[in-house]
């Protein structure tokens, strides 16, 4: 069973509580730590790690230097990270990537569409349908990422360290629907990763 640490980044507690029970209900071990107690250290400590949504906006120099020690794990840590909207802009911002406020706030399930062949769409179709909840994304793939997905709102819709196991996606995967069940196939992936 993969160990996997959840790093909350909303403000209250439970709202990562999807993320965590998805998790646990594709088979892992889920311990959660809040953002200011991200380190490399911790990171390594488990098989893999995912980094919550937020209300936080990236755009904000406050914001960046409030979440500046867990960009500074992503960096470090060499455990697979998946950052989850928010997590995935940080990610960005990380390895010297813009995040930008987008024109409109997107709040609504999206077509996503695969458009490298990677483990973490395995068994999925190229065309997905996935919730985006945002007001800003990703304003270019970071140096040493590759582009793994787009979606209608989003250009940027998944990214893939090229030698790292290292994923950002700017949809919630864990808010998946009985009538769109493809984000809960996108985090089993990652943690098929992890073993």
């Amino acid at each position: 069973m993969a160990k996997v640490l959840v790093v909350n980044n909303y403000p209250a507690r439970d709202r990562a509580g999807a993320l965590e029970k998805c998790l646990a209900g594709n088979g892992a071990d889920v311990a959660a730590v809040e953002w200011g107690e991200a380190s490399a250290a911790r990171f390594d400590s488990f098989d893999g790690v995912a980094l919550s949504g937020s209300p936080e906006m990236m755009t904000d120099t406050r914001t960046k230097d409030k979440f500046q020690a867990e960009a500074q794990a992503v960096l470090d840590a060499r455990v697979p990270i998946l950052g989850i909207c928010f997590g995935h802009q940080l990610m960005a911002h990380a390895f010297g990537a813009e995040v930008v406020k987008d024109k409109r706030h997107v709040l609504e399930m999206v077509k996503t569409t695969v458009l490298a062949d990677d483990p973490l769409f395995g068994g999925l179709p190229r065309s997905l349908t996935l919730l985006e909840s945002r007001y800003e994304v990703v304003k270019s793939v970071p140096d040493g990422f590759t582009l793994l997905a787009r979606s209608e709102t989003s250009a940027i819709a998944a990214m893939k360290h090229r030698t790292r196991a290292l994923y950002g996606v700017q949809f919630h995967p864990e808010r998946y629907t009985q009538a769109n069940p493809d984000g809960d196939r996108v985090v089993a992936n990652f943690l098929g990763l992890l073993k």
